[in-house]
């Protein structure tokens, strides 16, 4: 017995190491019967839903351009400017003559006058002009101005679509009369194709608006007129001018016309004549019904008797029709029109868009 319980003891010491070495090695066993498969909402990474791709969001497809801008050296200019303030304001043939207020003077020959200038003298605290035409003026008699920056637009392509200008600060609208977006002067915008008419307004979005008097409109011709595929073409309606070029519309702005209708009339000229000095000065013709004087007026060609193309640095009303007759344009588009357009090119104006 002794033997037999020394054996058993011996058992249960073998059985009770195995035991314990299982516990150091294995933790808690679960039996096999009662093991549980955990479901996959039990797992500690989070499950990621992916993004269907027929629901993905598609950028739409951008607007190809359409135009380009002027070169910025165009609207640089020879001369500064300036608005004559006094009528009787003396014209000095020398400096001299300028600074000691001497009787050896001129006066302009009609007002309302405005003078080019290269370069300024300041002498016994008085500044004092040298003009264009060689003489000299006191700068107390005259207000320098700052000709238009404003400049038109080079056609890249053809376009299905009306384009033009705003003409003055307004609100796009939608349907529902809410306002959409601010535009400022001279923004341009194009008509959004394929949109109801709405009558008084331009469509500029699938539902966004533009009151059709804040806007001058280009109509790309999709014909051309009789006659060579070369041409100027003025809407004396919109106040705006378009080239065309092998049938294609490349150029396009805003104009100046005369203030009354029957100062600048419709119908089909052509260019006559394209002065060889860029700055002329110009005065009312014999027949005109306003007086004016104006130094060093840029890229002047006649078209018809005494009516012009030419660059207005005087004022910055493109769009509408102020002139005494010629057609103005900012300086930087009479610089384009002068080095584009050749002697006997036609030159069509109408009363329409």
């Amino acid at each position: 017995m002794k033997g037999q319980n020394a054996g058993q003891c011996l058992l249960r010491a073998l059985v009770l190491l195995a035991l314990a070495t299982g516990c150091r090695t294995m933790g808690t066993v679960t039996p096999t019967w009662l093991a549980v498969t955990p479901s996959a909402t039990a797992s500690s990474t989070p499950t990621v839903t992916p993004t269907p791709t027929a629901t993905a969001t598609v950028s739409p497809t951008p607007e190809p351009p359409w135009y380009a801008p002027l070169d910025e050296s165009y609207t640089i200019l020879r001369y500064g400017y300036a608005r004559v303030t006094d009528p009787n304001a003396p014209l000095y043939p020398t400096l001299d003559d300028a600074v000691k207020h001497s009787f050896n003077r001129g006066y302009l020959p009609y007002t309302p006058a405005y003078v080019a200038f290269y370069r300024t003298e300041t002498r016994q605290s008085e500044t004092f002009y040298a003009l264009a035409s060689g003489q000299w003026m006191n700068g107390k008699d005259l207000e320098a101005i700052s000709p238009s920056r404003f400049a038109g637009i080079r056609l890249t392509r053809p376009l299905p679509f009306r384009f033009g200008w705003v003409l003055t600060e307004t609100h796009s609208l939608n349907s529902n009369g809410e306002t959409v977006n601010t535009f400022q002067r001279y923004q341009i915008v194009h008509e959004f194709p394929g949109v109801p008419p709405r009558e008084g307004y331009i469509a500029i979005g699938g539902d966004e608006w533009l009151p059709d008097e804040a806007v001058a409109l280009v109509s790309p011709r999709p014909s051309s007129p009789e006659g060579p595929c070369r041409y100027i073409y003025i809407s004396l309606i919109e106040q705006t001018l378009s080239v065309y070029d092998h049938c294609q519309l490349i150029f396009a702005t805003l104009v100046s016309t005369g203030r009354d209708p029957r100062w600048t009339p419709p119908g089909d000229f052509s260019i006559l004549y394209k002065s060889p000095d860029t700055y002329i000065t110009l005065s009312q013709p014999s027949q005109a019904l306003s007086e004016y004087y104006l130094q060093a007026v840029p890229y002047f060609m006649s078209y018809y008797g005494d009516l012009a193309f030419h660059g207005a640095y005087w004022h910055d009303d493109f769009g509408y029709a102020v002139s005494h007759g010629c057609i103005n344009l900012a300086p930087a588009d009479a610089r384009w029109l002068y080095e584009w357009a050749w002697l006997g090119d036609r030159v069509i104006l109408r009363r329409e868009p």
